[in-house]
């Protein structure tokens, strides 16, 4: 490589193509696990384990920031459910039949459940 008026250029490719700003990274890894991402490679036919390695790694990111969303999701709805219930007991909204309220409980429950499972899901995939 070579400097050129303030720009990384690479002697062979074309001028005014700035290089990359990818940065190699070393990291100790277990055997079994680095073993693991060259399968991974292997059957998903990416050429290389550090292919593998950087596809895994932005897969897993994509899940924490998803599950993360999730929670805040779960906990937004889970405050507003605690506000709607004290509004309606405090006689400040009706909010129709203790019925409907249960049917609405149960529906929130189910959505929690699917929440969680889905977190769950996502934890175990990594």
């Amino acid at each position: 490589m070579r400097k050129a008026a303030g720009k990384v250029s690479r002697v062979g490719k074309r001028a005014g193509k700035v290089a990359s700003t990818a940065h190699t990274r070393s990291f100790p890894c277990p055997d079994d696990l680095w073993d693991e991402v060259e399968s991974f490679a292997t059957e998903h036919e990416l050429g290389s384990p550090a292919a593998a390695a950087r596809l895994l790694l932005r897969s897993g990111l994509s899940v924490e920031r998803r599950v993360r969303e999730l929670k805040a999701a779960r906990d937004w709805q889970i405050e507003q459910a605690w506000s709607d219930l004290q509004a309606v007991s405090g006689g400040d909204r009706t909010f129709g039949s203790w019925d409907e309220i249960e049917q609405a409980a149960e529906r929130a429950r189910l959505r929690i459940r699917e929440r969680q499972a889905i977190g769950k899901r996502a934890a175990v995939d990594q």
